[in-house]
């Protein structure tokens, strides 16, 4: 189980985002032909398919952050599923986001948690304990993340950037919660600029890597996922 609840706040700092693919537009119909003898038309070459911008390798700092920048919001709505690893010890679950203001991560047993986000309001829910903590959002590295619109170098400091063939790494400090600074590296896919991964350590050195799977940017999730109890207060 996550070591504190600044830990499991600090672990959604910067929590998935993902483009969706841009659709195809619908192949336009043959021509009819005159009063010549009819002749069957060749069929409509089908558009190519937009390629992922990506980041070149040899970018400045300000195209990386301005390309990461339009990857994050460019996330509307998304469901995934998550790995999570902290001290040694790995946890699985569902992560679903709707901007602006909600998410929830649901941890898989044996781990207890669930992280609710309503747009204003944090829970903390350990379902074994019956137990609810509740935050305010502005207290917590979750505005980043739920914010309609994200600005890296704006909303927190830029402390490197990294450009591989196969990912784009982008590390940051969030000084603005209320434990103090903690410490965030992003990584991206080449040249999607999905965002798959990232690490965080928090003020008290405890260190997390949360990684996505099986993005889903296309379905909007159920309203109810993000609804908090406030009458459960621990």
């Amino acid at each position: 189980m996550i070591r504190s609840p600044l830990t499991v706040l600090a672990l959604l700092a910067c929590a998935g985002a993902a483009s969706a693919a841009t659709p195809l537009p619908p192949s336009r119909p043959a021509s009819v032909g005159g009063g010549a003898p009819a002749v069957a038309a060749a069929p409509a070459a089908e558009p190519a398919k937009p390629k992922p911008v990506g980041v070149p390798m040899d970018a400045p700092a300000a195209v990386v952050i301005e390309r990461v920048n339009a990857a994050l919001n460019r996330l509307d709505v998304m469901s995934a599923d998550f790995v999570q690893m902290s001290g040694g010890r790995q946890l699985t679950g569902q992560l679903h986001l709707q901007k602006p203001g909600k998410l929830r991560f649901d941890y898989d047993a044996p781990s207890p948690l669930e992280i609710i986000s309503d747009g204003s309001t944090v829970a903390i829910r350990d379902r074994k304990l019956a137990t609810q903590d509740l935050y305010s959002i502005g207290q917590t590295p979750l505005k980043f993340l739920v914010r309609e619109r994200i600005d890296v170098s704006r909303d927190l400091k830029v402390t490197g950037i990294r450009v591989d063939p196969d990912r784009v790494i982008v590390a940051v400090e969030d000084k603005a919660t209320f434990s103090g600074t903690s410490q965030v590296t992003l990584f991206f896919d080449q040249p999607s600029l999905t965002l798959r991964q990232w690490t965080v350590i928090d003020p008290q050195g405890h260190d997390v890597t949360v990684t996505l799977r099986k993005i889903d940017t296309t379905r909007r999730p159920d309203p109810s996922l993000f609804f908090i109890d406030l009458t459960v207060i621990r």
